[in-house]
């Protein structure tokens, strides 16, 4: 998904800071876990 992808690239961007990943996306830090959650999911499927 578009999503995961942005969110890996912004989370390399920052190193992996996931409250500053959050705020360049304009999205909460519960979201971020929450796709990063589902990323894990998928994976373990």
């Amino acid at each position: 998904k578009m999503e995961k992808l942005m969110l890996t690239q912004t989370l390399k961007l920052t190193r992996g800071n996931k409250r500053l990943a959050a705020h360049l996306l304009g999205i909460s830090q519960r979201t971020v876990y929450r796709i990063l959650d589902r990323q894990e999911k998928d994976e373990d499927a």
